[in-house]
């Protein structure tokens, strides 16, 4: 079954002159890796923004959990996502112990359930324990990062979407965070939809690629199908313009 579907989407932001999305069909299965890639304006963030109600399809419907959206009680939805973006997102008059632990103190979780879970998170990241009491500006791109993971992980959500998550960092750093990311997937298994803008970065992490071009899946399958056979001419082109 399922765990995340979208039947048949469009989206639109000019009364239908125009898709942003265009007839989406797409069924992700649980515990499962997918990167959402493309050229810039392709419709990756709307499809993310979609998946956790931030948009509004202009025709079809968006399944989760197995029940389509209701958009009247999406807080209670949000709560069952872990959702990271560029830069972090990191409240900065809050410590890192207090910006990890938010979402489950408004849940009101026990207290030392909160405090076994953040250390849990802050452990398999590798943040030390003294680091709850400081700030986000006092750690570097890399550390800031780890924190924006353990916060969007605290609840323990079936569904992870990373929008861009990690392309602010650079190279060495990217490259350690990729290995932290590989390693909690093993340890937490989830389903993680992540939108990137490399290539290289979705043939590392992902178990399944998703190839938008001007609104439309051009193609979906693992980095050796789509490598070895590209259902178009732009999935060749694209492959060879970011990987030459």
């Amino acid at each position: 079954m399922s765990i995340i579907s979208l039947d048949h989407i469009f989206k639109s932001y000019n009364d239908g002159k125009d898709y942003a999305l265009y007839d989406i069909q797409l069924d992700l299965s649980e515990n499962v890796t997918t990167a959402i890639v493309g050229t810039s304006g392709s419709g990756k963030s709307t499809l993310l923004q979609l998946i956790n109600g931030l948009e509004r399809p202009s025709r079809g419907k968006v399944f989760v959990f197995g029940h389509e959206i209701n958009y009247a009680q999406l807080p209670a939805l949000r709560r069952r996502l872990g959702y990271a973006v560029q830069g972090t997102g990191l409240f900065p008059h809050l410590t890192v112990g207090e910006n990890i632990t938010l979402l489950a103190i408004l849940e009101k979780w026990e207290s030392h359930r909160i405090k076994a879970r953040a250390e849990e998170l802050m452990q398999l990241t590798g943040l030390p324990a003294d680091f709850s009491t400081r700030y986000p500006y006092e750690l570097s791109g890399g550390q800031q990062q780890r924190v924006g993971l353990c916060r969007a992980m605290m609840l323990d959500p079936k569904i992870f979407l990373l929008d861009e998550a990690f392309g602010a960092l650079d190279p060495i750093t990217r490259s350690e965070i990729h290995e932290e990311f590989s390693r909690l997937q093993k340890v937490e298994p989830r389903t993680i939809i992540m939108v990137t803008h490399d290539l290289k970065e979705a043939l590392k992490l992902a178990q399944q690629i998703i190839i938008l071009h001007k609104g439309r899946i051009e193609q979906i399958g693992s980095g050796t199908q789509l490598l070895e056979n590209p259902a178009t001419e732009f999935v060749a082109n694209f492959f060879k313009s970011q990987l030459s």
